[in-house]
């Protein structure tokens, strides 16, 4: 299906094409027909199938349909600054050359610049907790906004903020659109669908997009081999650029510095930068400035790196749906991708149990040559198995 199928906006529509986007993917022929007709929307598909665009281009539709007036009617809520800022470039491209404007609330820019757009704008994206201050403060209302878009919800309730979204929605008038947007749905995500959506429309797309175009593999690896692994993977398995993932802030800053002390191309992501800093290290990875970029899980979900090659997984992550929402920043729209996660010794039965989560066993790349010998292996286990008997006889 094409967009030009839609009977979009003649601006709209431009500006789609400029983006070389032609067909739709699953998710949009789906998600856009049905926020066009003013249906709440329960959208739920893979990472990288085009969730953004599938609300984004309805809600344009709708605002460049209606003559444009300096009241913001439209609000989106994002978990994290980060996909805030990419959400807002993307549809800033969808607008460009309409006489419309977006305001951007999140939390580390100040005041000033965030709110001066705010009174010509049509558009509201927001993180939670700046968005309640604005409001508490009494800096902005919410009494015109008639289409509400809540994305990534799975993530904004893994993040605890169940509670400031119910406020928001008490804040928006009853008699409006909403769409929820996410990866994943949850039984906390189905208590608030039943309160706060009229009649849904609800598209589920599988996660048969993703299957074959992600090569997933696990290197085993003495701890003390991690870094040396993650040089040999740059200069032999990974072309162009990568995305590594780690636990800590502490492990982000010694990964870095080791890749930089070897003529590496590195810079590194995590909560405790300025808000400055991370929009700088964002773009230039994006603009591919960097080879490697090192971050905690703050960029785990909705951020897009177009191309981007390969992701690692420094240690075996803590759950199932980490791991899923890492990997998904590779291999996304139609590019293949790669997704290499190091496993030493202590982590070996947590990587175990993962794969049990993930009910699916992933290769064991075994062709690299920091291999964990298996004496290692059974030696951490013993290990392991002795420390779990002593606690329990401490129990006693």
């Amino acid at each position: 299906m094409n967009f030009s199928t839609l009977q979009l906006n003649e601006l709209l529509l431009s500006n789609i094409e400029k983006q070389n986007l032609s067909t739709l993917t699953e998710v949009q022929q789906l998600a856009i027909p049905a926020i066009l007709a003013g249906r709440d929307c329960l959208t739920i598909a893979p990472t990288g199938t085009g969730k953004t665009e599938a609300f984004a281009i309805p809600l344009v539709q709708h605002l460049l349909e209606n003559e444009p007036k300096q009241i913001a009617s439209t609000l989106v809520l994002l978990p994290t600054r980060e996909l805030c800022i990419q959400t807002k470039n993307r549809i800033a491209k969808l607008i460009e050359g309409a006489n419309l404007h977006i305001a951007c609330f999140y939390g580390g820019g100040t005041y000033e610049s965030q709110l001066e757009v705010y009174p010509k704008a049509q558009m509201i994206l927001a993180t939670p907790g700046r968005l309640l201050d604005f409001i508490d403060q009494q800096y902005i209302n919410l009494e015109n906004i008639d289409k509400l878009v809540i994305d990534e919800f799975d993530q904004l309730l893994d993040l605890g903020f169940a509670l400031e979204i119910n406020k928001i929605m008490q804040a928006v008038p009853k008699a409006r659109q909403s769409i929820f947007v996410s990866a994943t749905r949850t039984s906390e995500m189905d208590k608030i669908i039943r309160k706060r959506l009229n009649d849904p429309i609800e598209i589920i797309v599988e996660d048969h997009f993703k299957k074959g175009k992600i090569a997933e593999s696990v290197l085993y690896v003495d701890k003390n081999d991690k870094k040396s692994l993650v040089r040999y993977l740059l200069e032999n398995r990974i072309k162009s650029q990568v995305l590594i993932f780690t636990r800590t802030i502490h492990s982000v800053e010694r990964i870095e510095s080791d890749l930089c002390r070897n003529g590496i191309s590195a810079i590194a992501l995590y909560g405790d930068k300025s808000q400055q800093q991370r929009e700088d290290i964002v773009n230039k990875f994006r603009n591919q400035e960097n080879r490697v970029l090192i971050a905690t899980d703050l960029l785990a979900r909705g951020i897009d790196f177009p191309n981007l090659e390969a992701i690692i997984n420094y240690e075996v992550p803590d759950s199932p749906e980490t791991y899923t929402h890492r990997i998904g920043r590779t291999g996304r729209s139609l590019a293949d991708g790669k997704a290499f996660t190091l496993c030493d010794a202590e982590d070996n039965q947590k990587w175990i149990k993962l794969q049990l989560s993930l009910n699916k066993q992933i290769q064991i790349d075994d062709q690299h040559p920091f291999l964990l010998s298996w004496e290692k292996m059974l030696s951490s286990s013993q290990n392991n198995s002795r420390k779990g008997q002593s606690k329990s006889r401490k129990r006693r």
